[in-house]
């Protein structure tokens, strides 16, 4: 019985290993969490009542002034557009904030970040 033991953990281990490699998945978790160095996929979207920063098709609420306090390098290198409050009572402010918002991302997106 120890000798299928040992067997099922050595496949299970080559499995993992041959998996990391062949998928290169810590090259892929590296990239998810990480600001662009250039910052040509990055915007922030300043509404009255919060902050959002994009990166990568990945969305953070942040507070902008703290933001700017930690990293002042960033000031002028990170586009900030000012959007308004969503109306609610127009029928039509869900589909009007979405299409611009798919603008913007568009605009600052990056295109080429495919990861294969």
């Amino acid at each position: 019985m120890e000798y299928v033991r040992d067997v099922f953990f050595a496949t299970s281990i080559f499995v993992v290993g041959y998996m990391i490699f062949k998928f290169d998945i810590f090259k892929k978790l590296s990239r998810k969490g990480v600001i662009e160095k250039d910052f040509k996929g990055c915007y922030i979207l300043k509404y009255p009542k919060q902050t959002e920063l994009h990166n990568k098709d990945n969305v953070y609420k942040i507070d902008l002034e703290e933001f700017f306090k930690l990293n002042p390098k960033l000031k002028g290198k990170i586009p900030v557009i000012d959007r308004p409050e969503i109306d609610f009572t127009k029928p039509n402010a869900k589909k009007e904030e979405l299409e611009e918002r798919r603008k913007i991302r568009e605009k600052y997106g990056i295109k080429d970040l495919e990861i294969e």
